[in-house]
Formats: C-alpha cells, structure tokens, sequence
C-alpha cells in the first residue's frame, strides 16, 4: 500500500519540527525523520497500529501509530485505493479535543 500524507499533516509535521528546531536542530531533525521511517512502514503493516479510541464514532477507522512515546500519526486505510492516509502528527501532551475537531469523518 502506498502512503500518503494529506496537507494538513504534512503541515502538522513542519510545525513540530520548527518548533523543536529552536532549541535543537538536531533533535528535532531526528524525531522528524522518526515519524517519517515508522510511517513508511505502514505501506507494508497497514493495521500496526491500535485503532483510535479518541475517534470511535467516527464514520470511518483511524488507527494512531505511537512514535516516541509522545507522538502519534493518524491515519485510516483506504482499502478501494490501496492507500494509507495520513490524516495528523499530533503531540501527545497536547489537548486531545483539538486534535478532535481536526479530524472531520
């Protein structure tokens, strides 16, 4: 399957990354680069990740791949296209009702 990354996502992946960078560029270099090799592996184990509970009523399934234990990508399968989509980077320790409101279905 092939992974792809909305806008919104990649845009949520700069922002932490810019954001870590004015302390550490090279930390933040290596947990960007992080969250992009552990996402690459859902093109092969698409269903690695736990389902997100923060989403259950959702009409469509996301699951949410933890990386470093304070990051989590969230993503749905698209099985008519063969496609994961990455739908958000979000940060653990933030509030989880604004990652609610950022996933519309």
């Amino acid at each position: 399957m092939k992974v792809i990354w909305i806008e919104v996502a990649q845009k949520q992946l700069s922002e932490i990354y810019e954001f870590l960078a004015q302390q550490n560029e090279r930390a933040a270099a290596d947990l960007y680069n992080d969250i992009l090799d552990e996402t690459d592996k859902l093109g092969v184990f698409p269903e690695m990740a736990a389902f997100e509970p923060l989403f259950k009523k959702k009409p469509r399934k996301y699951r949410s791949l933890v990386v470093r234990r304070n990051y989590k990508v969230i993503y749905r399968i698209d099985r008519e296209t063969e496609e994961i989509i990455v739908t958000s980077v979000w940060d653990c320790r933030c509030d989880p009702k604004k990652l609610k409101k950022k996933i519309l279905n």
